[in-house]
């Protein structure tokens, strides 16, 4: 799990450097300081040799058109001439991987080894013909743990190409960290699909027992056409969860998420978003009794003070509280091109909550 990350030229964030985190972790700040930022630096470091993960942080914001800005969006103020360089300790024996990207700005591309994507990305038409300045990117990762001798370094890149796009992808290197990064555009994205996965595993009853802490009456969920998904509450017909109330299927998103992921990361930005204010400490339970059944880190994004009150009560009152200091919240603020980190584990969060200072 992470310990630590430091981001630099990355998006709006010139330079920053978090620590400390814990199983669960809960971003807050005012719009624009850099809270979806910090998530997508910590997706792309789950697999830095994955040279589509910075793409896809474009499409998670709605962006899914390649042409040369694109490409620049990842950049601090558009400017190529800076490299983006993010970094991360990991508990996994001492780990400390770390990537820089930069533009790709050849216009050929013959001696590359390619694999074409599949997933579709609209190509702008101004890739056919002759190609922009910037086509692409590059990135050099660097892997170090106590079981290498030297830093293990593996470039890789991704690139424009006619009607789609193609990277170059290393040979031999297998990455063990999983993660995945939900927002409110994508959370019932997979619904089916890790509902599926979890009946596979045989995993059902550890789902049921954290849902039944919402819905008692819940007996089983079954997976219907249409990735559809049916409750079983004791009546003579199965029942859709979201004729329940989406406030049960955003959770059940959310838990069907970081249980998919054990032993992983999850990213979620904007946690509280269609959630009423009531249904959000539920929320939080779920969100806490789950990362520790599937052994899961979290890390959210929130501008909601119910849903930092939410975040606080939930903690003190779950299994986690007694056992370890296991959450943290982390203010962050900005003024002009200068970030500061405010850190709060929960007793100081309670204090601070009880006195109504301002957290976010």
């Amino acid at each position: 799990m992470y310990k630590k990350v430091e981001i630099e030229s990355f998006r709006g964030i010139n330079n920053l450097i978090i620590d400390d985190f814990k199983r669960v972790n809960l971003f807050v700040g005012r719009n624009n300081c850099g809270k979806t930022t910090i998530l997508e630096a910590l997706f792309i470091l789950i697999n830095p040799s994955n040279p589509q993960l910075p793409v896809n942080t474009n499409k998670f914001r709605g962006h899914n058109i390649i042409d040369e800005t694109s490409w620049r969006l990842l950049f601090r103020d558009l400017n190529t001439d800076s490299t983006i360089k993010l970094s991360a300790e990991l508990d996994d024996q001492n780990e400390r991987r770390s990537l820089k990207i930069t533009p790709d700005i050849r216009s050929t591309h013959s001696s590359i080894e390619t694999t074409i994507l599949k997933e579709a990305i609209d190509i702008k038409d101004s890739y056919s013909g002759v190609s922009p300045v910037i086509d692409g990117l590059i990135l050099v990762c660097s892997l170090m743990k106590d079981e290498y001798n030297e830093p293990k370094k593996i470039e890789s890149k991704i690139f424009a190409s006619g009607a789609g796009l193609k990277i170059s992808i290393p040979r031999g290197h297998k990455e063990y960290l999983q993660g995945v990064f939900i927002n409110p555009n994508t959370i019932f994205k997979d619904i089916g699909k890790r509902l599926s996965d979890i009946q596979i595993k045989k995993e059902m009853p550890r789902i049921i027992k954290i849902l039944r802490k919402i819905e008692p009456s819940l007996e089983g969920l079954s997976l219907g056409s249409e990735s559809i998904v049916y409750c079983d509450i004791g009546l003579d017909r199965l029942v859709p969860i979201n004729i329940m109330g989406d406030g049960i299927h955003r959770i059940l998103a959310i838990i069907l998420a970081i249980s998919d992921t054990q032993d992983g990361i999850v990213l979620i930005d904007e946690i509280e978003n269609g959630l009423y204010y009531t249904s959000q400490e539920i929320l939080w339970d779920a969100v806490f009794e789950s990362a520790k059944e599937f052994n899961v880190q979290v890390f959210a994004t929130t501008h909601s003070i119910e849903c930092i009150n939410a975040f606080s009560r939930a903690y003190s009152r779950s299994s986690l509280a007694h056992e370890d200091d296991d959450i943290r919240l982390y203010r962050i603020e900005r003024k002009d091109d200068r970030f500061r980190v405010v850190s709060y584990n929960n007793k100081i969060l309670e204090a601070s909550l009880d006195s109504r200072w301002e957290v976010r």
